[in-house]
């Protein structure tokens, strides 16, 4: 499963932002592979070597402007994780480094996106960390996020994509009985070295902007070539300990 942040030809110094062109040599690529791209609840029901579910985490407006129309030309959907509070805003919960802004998909997008076959998933209400967060603020968090998306989009939510993709084992259990069904983080060591994840734990590799075609066919293999994948993520979550420190001084 790839994980895409903001696909936007906007620069700015940040490794989550693919430039269009780039996106669409990717997923022209996937579709020449013989994968076929589906919702990650498809992917779930009717898995195989030859399916994999597209994400996109944070639901930046830039997800419909330029990836929706790239993934119709392939005949392709993919499901968006949206952070609630910050429908049709922008994201000033992010340390923008240059101090640029990105505005996040308003609801009239993510109407078109659901009407085109597009599955939505929870990101949280504000985005903030919750490793520590206490069991009244995981259940706005987890819970209303869950409740006001399927009353505005109708579609039921059966994904939750924790902020920074921090998966641990509170967050994990409230997700499950708040009647998520697909837990969502990134793809840790522990998986690769030994234990297989929890039921529902979905494991995922985003996709950054110095990422090549050859890095695309790693992420998606096994052995050594995804274990290089998994390092360079694991090197990127930690650079994103930037946000999180300086958001907890907020």
């Amino acid at each position: 499963m790839l994980v895409y942040h903001k696909v936007d030809p906007k620069a700015e110094l940040g490794l989550t932002c693919v430039h269009p062109d780039t996106f669409e040599k990717q997923i022209a690529f996937l579709t020449s592979e013989g994968y076929q791209m589906v919702t990650l609840s498809d992917l779930r029901l009717n898995g195989n070597n030859k399916r994999i579910a597209i994400c996109f985490d944070d639901g930046y407006q830039d997800v419909y402007d330029y990836a929706f129309p790239v993934l119709q030309k392939y005949s392709a959907v993919a499901t968006v994780f949206i952070i609630v509070d910050y429908i049709g805003k922008e994201n000033t919960w992010d340390v923008n480094i240059g101090g640029i802004r990105y505005r996040h998909l308003d609801e009239d997008s993510i109407h078109k996106l659901v009407e085109s076959g597009w599955e939505i998933g929870s990101h949280s209400m504000s985005h903030r960390p919750q490793r520590f967060t206490g069991r009244r603020e995981m259940e706005f968090e987890l819970g209303q996020s869950k409740k006001i998306l399927e009353t505005k989009f109708k579609q039921i939510v059966t994904a939750y994509a924790p902020p920074f993709g921090i998966v641990t084992r509170c967050i994990y259990d409230y997700a499950f009985s708040t009647g998520y069904q697909n837990i969502c983080g990134f793809f840790p060591f522990r998986y690769y070295a030994a234990s297989k994840p929890k039921k529902s734990e979905i494991l995922r590799l985003a996709v950054y902007r110095t990422d090549s075609l050859a890095s695309i066919k790693r992420k998606l293999s096994e052995g050594n070539n995804l274990y290089c994948e998994v390092l360079k993520q694991n090197v990127v979550n930690f650079c994103s300990n930037a946000t999180l420190a300086v958001n907890s001084l907020r």
